[in-house]
């Protein structure tokens, strides 16, 4: 039976370093950040769920920069600006003060008075939705975690797990929370994570006791970039909103 692309993409990323979840994604959210500001920068409706939710949250936001897509970020970045203003402008016109009061001190009561323009400031500048980036890494994280759960009794797709570096911590979690995948599995796909932990683990005792400065020195081994292999395992991707 013929497997999936994402069958033979979790393959692959299982033969290089780190999460292969982790790399698929961050691969995904950037084509799917080029292609949108390559093709799709006039569709309405890609506008529409920016600009509700008050732009790309702050992690993926900051894959935006880059010259080649500086017209497109101002383009998107402008309708987002432009429907804060008209939704603060709206509120500030119907909340004006009558022209002939005067000054006064802050009374303890003022703070209640001014509950209301505040929530509607504040309703005016929160995202109405998530940011479409975080919906998309979403989708393709089920995505992903699904197939591997469900397929992980291939012999080929368990060889190249048990070879890889494991999921991250906080993909291993996201697949413990799925529903509708093989209960056999999923138990498998754990122990063979708990394997992977228990062998950095004992990397990472290596290292300490290297690290030790009573410790006769004779180099390091493989061990030696346990700690940054512990960081990747442990958060998952540097710029990922976990």
């Amino acid at each position: 039976m013929q497997k999936s692309s994402v069958y033979h993409e979790l393959i692959e990323a299982m033969g290089q370093p780190g999460c292969p979840v982790c790399q698929l994604i961050d691969r995904a959210v950037r084509q799917y950040v080029d292609v949108f500001f390559y093709e799709n920068i006039t569709n309405v409706e890609r506008r529409a769920e920016i600009r509700e939710a008050r732009g790309y949250c702050s992690v993926h936001g900051a894959l935006l920069i880059g010259h080649s897509r500086t017209l497109g970020v101002a383009i998107i970045q402008h309708d987002v600006i432009n429907d804060v203003l008209r939704e603060i402008n709206k509120t500030l016109a119907t909340t004006e003060p009558a022209k002939n009061s005067k000054p006064r001190k802050p009374a303890p009561l003022d703070d209640l008075a001014a509950a209301p323009l505040r929530n509607t400031l504040s309703s005016a500048m929160k995202p109405k939705r998530d940011c479409p980036l975080c919906e998309y890494e979403r989708d393709r994280e089920r995505n992903l975690l699904r197939t591997l759960i469900n397929e992980i009794h291939v012999p080929e797709m368990r060889a190249a797990f048990e070879r890889s570096s494991g999921l991250c911590l906080p993909h291993a979690n996201a697949a413990l929370q799925l529903r509708g995948v093989s209960a056999d599995g999923l138990r498998l796909v754990m122990q063979i994570e708990r394997d992977i932990l228990q062998r950095l683990k004992s990397e990472l005792d290596e290292y300490l006791v290297k690290s030790n400065g009573s410790y006769e020195y004779v180099g390091m081994g493989t061990e030696a970039d346990a700690p940054m292999r512990a960081v990747k395992l442990v958060s998952g991707r540097v710029f990922g909103r976990r």
